[in-house]
């Protein structure tokens, strides 16, 4: 709670500041919002990301399937049979198959790990860079960014939990906003035309 306090606070502090600013200046506090969920989803290059992910993955998961399924065999073996050795000998092979799945998961995570997080830094960069750039364009003083599923009840449990639990923990989440404040689809066109220019191809028209 004091930390929410806190938080609350230094915006309040932050927006005065841009208030009395924007007073000085002859103009009125401009403030936007971007939902990163939105623009993560639409950016290209994001998505290209997540399709390099998921063919370096897809491996891995073939083989886990493969893995579960055998280890879902021995299981039903296992309660089919009276025999202690058959028994002994089932439960030895799940035991081997749940050590190969452990090493699976440790290869996959050793091979994406560092990719994954070059990629993540970069793609915050430029996020942040064209919101900076969108906002300046544009005579915005603050962007507030928030993240909320584009697809979906977002009423659900799950996501409901999730905003109160950010809140809880000091966060400020947008409960209502005026449509005309979301930039998002602005900067995902900034992005995307960035992108794009350089010759890359859009993974929705890749085969």
């Amino acid at each position: 709670m004091k930390r929410m306090i806190w938080y609350v606070a230094t915006f309040a502090a932050l927006t005065l500041g841009l208030a009395s600013q924007a007073r000085a200046q002859g103009t009125s506090t401009r403030i936007a919002v971007v939902n990163i969920g939105t623009v993560f989803t639409k950016y290209e290059k994001a998505k290209n990301f997540k399709a390099e992910m998921e063919a370096t993955l897809k491996p891995f998961k073939d083989k886990t399937e493969k893995i579960k399924k055998n280890i879902l065999a021995y299981q039903n073996a296992i309660n089919n049979t009276k025999e202690p050795k058959e028994r002994e000998q089932y439960e030895g092979a799940i035991r081997q198959l749940k050590r190969q799945l452990e090493d699976l998961d440790l290869n996959a995570r050793k091979s994406i790990g560092a990719k994954q997080e070059q990629h993540l830094i970069q793609l915050y960069k430029e996020v942040a860079s064209h919101i900076q750039a969108v906002a300046q364009a544009n005579g915005i003083h603050a962007v507030l960014g928030f993240g909320e599923p584009p697809d979906g009840d977002l009423y659900s449990y799950m996501n409901v939990n999730r905003k109160l639990s950010a809140m809880d923990m000091g966060s400020v989440v947008p409960l209502f906003y005026h449509p005309s404040l979301d930039i998002s689809d602005t900067v995902v066109t900034s992005l995307n035309r960035s992108y794009t220019s350089t010759g890359v191809q859009p993974v929705s028209n890749q085969k």
